[in-house]
């Protein structure tokens, strides 16, 4: 009768491990399957976003090398083409660079969106590790308080024989540095995620750099289509008109340029330049942009010579051509601007940096700053251009002495004039 009394009391429990534990094992593994679908499915987000990244980097890359080859088979020698097909072909072939850069700005915009999730969730992973590691900081430091404060003498009374003394001992020796080993893994953690932080922040910027470049670049594309409808109705499509509006703009041209040679000369005759401050001052104006005149007397032959034959500054190219960022060349406070239209210095801006020198910006195609506004070193305050004299996209960057410098109302805008020195004295490449 006894045995059989547990031979039903073994099947009762055999039961109940079957009506209990085996689902409970099976919910813990559907758990552990959801688990690491989770898992699964954040690294093919991860995997998927990362190859996004790359792909629209390829696209940038190709439509950047497609723009390169655009504008170097444009070939412009002066301010104005010598036909009016010419000068309609040689805008639309501005509008078509600028669609290049705009295409390529909102890739950028894509792509900067893209690499600011990307970042977002290494941040995320970081901050989840971080609490963690510091849950399991907090333990060790739980568990060695208590361990510390017991009495080593009722430990040791406790324990049967001096071997698992010695045991403790190294229990506790273990906790120590894997407490150790939390705290340098859970700093290094820290300054990886400032580090993460501070990258996001930059690509923020550089995400708000990359939208108001796409703005102006639309509107530049805009004023230039404008430029060519006025181009249209002052001539009626007719040669002679043209012929007879472009030998009236190079002869009052040639008058506005000899007028500011004769000012500025008369002006740096009067400079003692010995007293100006020494040092490098400004920044690059442009990025990645390059040298195309230099600063002081024009080279015979050269297609300005017949306008000037001293350049007041230095002009600088870029690959992006018309429409890209100009950027101030150090702090300061913004003291004219103005729009000379197809004379002198276009569209352009002056700077004062409170360091005896006022720094000139010129012919811009679209101007982002305004009168008394302070800028910070490399903050963009326009975007080149073509205005004024220009034989080609390029930005004339002018450093006056501050005492010299001045403006003038004239029949075509504001005309900015003072004594000039050589930028490259003071300026670092």
């Amino acid at each position: 009768m006894l045995s059989i009394f547990w031979k039903n009391k073994f099947k009762i429990f055999v039961g109940l491990v079957i009506v209990l534990i085996i689902p409970l094992w099976s919910l813990k593994a559907q758990q552990d399957n959801l688990v690491n679908q989770a898992i699964q499915t954040e690294t093919n987000e991860i995997d998927d976003l990362k190859e996004q990244i790359q792909q629209k980097q390829q696209e940038i890359e190709k439509l950047q090398k497609e723009a390169e080859q655009y504008r170097a088979s444009l070939n412009e020698s002066s301010s104005m083409a010598k036909t009016l097909n010419a000068e309609i072909s040689r805008i639309n072939k501005k509008i078509k660079s600028l669609e290049y850069e705009i295409n390529i700005n909102q890739k950028k915009i894509e792509e900067a969106q893209l690499k600011i999730r990307d970042l977002n969730n290494n941040i995320d992973q970081t901050e989840n590790t971080i609490e963690e590691n510091k849950k399991i900081l907090a333990e060790l430091v739980q568990t060695l308080n208590e361990l510390d404060n017991q009495n080593n003498l009722v430990v040791l009374l406790k324990i049967n024989n001096l071997s698992d003394y010695f045991s403790q001992l190294a229990y506790v020796e273990n906790l120590q540095a894997k407490l150790i080993e939390k705290t340098t893994f859970l700093a290094k953690l820290n300054e990886t995620l400032n580090e993460s932080l501070n990258q996001s922040e930059e690509l923020k910027r550089q995400y708000e750099n990359f939208q108001k470049d796409l703005a102006a670049q639309k509107a530049i594309t805009s004023d230039i289509q404008e430029e060519k409808d006025q181009l249209l109705k002052e001539t009626k499509n007719r040669e002679a008109t043209y012929q007879s509006l472009l030998n009236e703009t190079i002869r009052k041209q040639q008058e506005v340029e000899k007028e500011i040679e004769k000012l500025e000369a008369e002006l740096r005759a009067k400079t003692d330049y010995s007293t100006l401050p020494t040092g490098k001052f400004f920044i690059w104006p442009i990025a990645n942009g390059y040298l195309t005149q230099g600063y002081g007397t024009v080279p015979l032959g050269s297609d300005t010579r017949k306008f000037y034959t001293f350049h007041n500054g230095i002009d600088i190219g870029s690959k992006s051509g018309i429409g890209a960022p100009i950027l101030a060349a150090a702090d300061g406070k913004v003291t004219a601007i103005g729009n000379d239209g197809k004379y002198a210095y276009g569209k352009w801006i002056a700077i004062d940096h409170n360091n005896g020198f006022i720094t000139l910006y010129g012919h811009l195609s679209l101007i982002s700053v305004s009168v008394g506004q302070n800028v910070k070193q490399g903050e963009r305050i326009g975007y080149m251009g073509q205005t004024g004299l220009a034989t080609g996209p390029h930005l004339h960057f002018t450093v006056y002495t501050k005492e010299s410098f001045r403006t003038e109302n004239r029949w075509y805008g504001l005309l900015p004039f003072g004594a000039a020195v050589n930028p490259l004295d003071y300026t670092v490449r």
